[in-house]
């Protein structure tokens, strides 16, 4: 996609939300959000998370995937995920007023701006694997510790992994 994505976010932004939030070129959150990666807990993997540790440092992408704890806004933003935090009910106001400004710009330098910064980020496995990864998440996606991952989550428990 070679125009700009503003993510707005509020409340928890969990999982595959925090996948759409890193892949945004720009995020606003608001005073309320909190954004976790609980997959390992429930026995999950869906590996284009993988490139957070692209765009935010390395230590903090790790403690947010390994543990599954969550952050608010304000470490968010202190870690360079999102661009700014604004009182909840305002999140899509501020994202449109970028966008407004961003929209009043030569599209086609956007456009190269934006392709030039997608070349330059490391990829996840996912994205720079394809298929090929994608086997091996369909594998885990198999796996009994899934099954009991999620069965262990519906039945609030704590889930009883095997390796298999």
């Amino acid at each position: 996609m070679h125009k700009p994505v503003i993510a707005a976010v509020a409340g928890l932004v969990v999982g595959g939300g925090l996948v759409f939030l890193q892949m945004a070129d720009l995020a606003i959150a608001a005073d309320n959000t909190r954004i976790s990666y609980p997959e390992a807990r429930v026995g999950f993997a869906g590996g284009l998370v993988a490139s957070l540790a692209a765009r935010i440092p390395h230590k903090l992408a790790m403690e947010l995937l390994l543990t599954g704890d969550a952050i608010d806004a304000r470490r968010a933003y202190e870690i360079g995920l999102v661009n700014r935090v604004v009182p909840v009910g305002q999140q899509l106001d501020a994202a449109r007023e970028l966008a407004q400004k961003i929209a009043a710009h030569a599209p086609r330098v956007l456009a190269l701006l934006k392709d030039f910064v997608g070349e330059v980020i490391p990829k996840g496995p996912t994205e720079a694997a394809g298929i090929a990864r994608a086997r091996i998440l369909d594998d885990i996606n198999a796996s009994a510790d899934f099954a009991e991952g999620v069965s262990a989550f519906h039945a609030k428990r704590a889930p009883l992994f095997t390796g298999r």
